[in-house]
């Protein structure tokens, strides 16, 4: 990645970079449909709550640049005191550490979390080196012998629209100055934008 570097800074107040925003937006809206639909009619099978002591939040994962410039717009709206405790956080965080937004038990930016923050611990069907699998946390759908086809959410449709909408993001807004493949929450919440 030499030909990349993080920028601290980010101007994203064009009208092509606040499309490749919205896009992201309706993609999220989709994504949220998809796992409600599953909350909702599998809810004594779904474990997952706030406070719940599973894995989910105990990695600091990575992150498209169009999802760490939207967490970075989405942190800006927040009281200003927030916004300082969280970036500090967010300085002191490592890449094998907790999430920097998790805080007893709980996301402290719930409503702008990421993809895969949104579709974490529930079933969803990956494929790797010709092989799927159905990765979900073990403590959803215990009392089931199998899980349902309609519970799983197969990741690859919306993996390939959120690397479309980055690399729409990325070709219109970020071409004078590349950004890195990915960064992590942590890089994104300490990001500037205007």
């Amino acid at each position: 990645m030499t030909d990349c570097y993080l920028p601290t800074a980010v101007i994203y107040n064009r009208r092509d970079t606040l499309q490749a925003l919205r896009d992201y937006q309706s993609l999220i809206v989709e994504v949220d449909r998809i796992c409600d639909h599953i909350r909702q009619r599998y809810p004594e099978h779904i474990a997952c709550t706030k406070g719940c002591a599973g894995n989910c939040c105990r990695i600091h994962i990575s992150v498209f640049p169009v999802e760490a410039v939207s967490f970075a717009a989405a942190l800006q709206k927040l009281p200003p005191k927030k916004v300082r405790h969280i970036r500090q956080k967010a300085r002191q965080a490592n890449s094998f550490g907790p999430c920097p937004l998790l805080e007893k038990g709980a996301c402290r930016m719930y409503a702008s979390r990421a993809v895969i923050c949104r579709t974490h611990g529930l079933p969803v069907l990956t494929e790797y080196r010709g092989r799927r699998s159905i990765g979900f946390c073990l403590k959803n759908f215990q009392k089931l012998p199998s899980i349902p086809g309609d519970a799983v959410i197969e990741l690859a449709p919306l993996n390939n629209a959120l690397m479309a909408v980055n690399r729409q993001f990325v070709r219109e807004y970020a071409s004078p100055f590349p950004f890195v493949n990915r960064l992590t929450i942590g890089q994104a919440l300490l990001l500037d934008v205007t």
